[in-house]
């Protein structure tokens, strides 16, 4: 499989807008669970994960507005109304768009990894401060899924959510999962795993209980997860 380039690494600093949370309600079908996908690229893993499941609103937050027109292009083409995208800076807007305890699942694959000099670490999307948003705005039970090629990224990504002590990783302790979590392969997944590299697969569920008053709040619905897609 020919890998199509596309992901322009973007300093998350440099995107200075201003965003207000949307009117999820007159948005959103009531009662239906919250996907969020983190920097879906090309979208083809959320649009069809959205196909599989009409039951499930899916957003997508991406940094690169002309992955944003992309998608928007083919949802034009054709609709998927449980579908929604928006421009962010997820570092810094994530908490803004969504109430505590909102969110069911959230998808983090194949963030930019920016390994090149070690002071751009700081730039990774996947850090402290985003596991404690996770821990706020995930309902009791609600799950992040990751994904990665690079073995430092994987062992950093394991590491913060392990330590901040609200997630269990459901991989086992320092552990990667062998195995998708998700039931569905993405584009970058198939690549890598077509030319026979490792992929640092993790799963971590919120704790039912947290520290913080806020985080109580639980989600409207909960639903058991089907688990050939967990």
């Amino acid at each position: 499989m020919a890998r199509i380039r596309h992901r322009k690494s973007i300093n998350p600093y440099r995107l200075q807008i201003e965003v207000e949370r949307p009117d999820w309600a007159s948005i959103l079908v009531p009662g239906k669970p919250m996907h969020v996908d983190l920097g879906f690229g090309r979208g083809e893993f959320m649009l069809e994960m959205a196909r599989q499941h009409p039951e499930i609103e899916f957003i997508g937050l991406e940094i690169r507005q002309y992955l944003i027109d992309k998608v928007e292009a083919l949802l034009a083409e054709d609709p998927l109304p449980n579908v929604h995208v928006l421009l962010a800076n997820v570092k810094e807007h994530l908490p803004v768009f969504f109430e505590p305890g909102a969110l069911e699942r959230v998808y983090i694959h194949f963030p930019d990894p920016w390994t090149r000099r070690k002071r751009h670490h700081k730039r990774r999307m996947v850090d402290a401060k985003l596991a404690e948003t996770l821990a706020l705005l995930l309902c009791p039970g609600g799950q992040v899924h990751l994904m990665t090629d690079k073995e430092e990224v994987g062992q950093e990504m394991r590491a913060i959510f392990e330590g901040h002590g609200g997630f269990d990783n459901l991989c086992g302790t320092g552990q990667f999962c062998e195995e998708s979590t998700t039931g569905l392969r993405t584009r970058e997944e198939a690549y890598y795993l077509g030319k026979g590299q490792p992929i640092y697969r993790l799963c971590f569920v919120r704790h039912d209980q947290v520290r913080d008053q806020a985080r109580n709040q639980v989600c409207d619905q909960e639903r058991n997860q089907d688990s050939e897609h967990d």
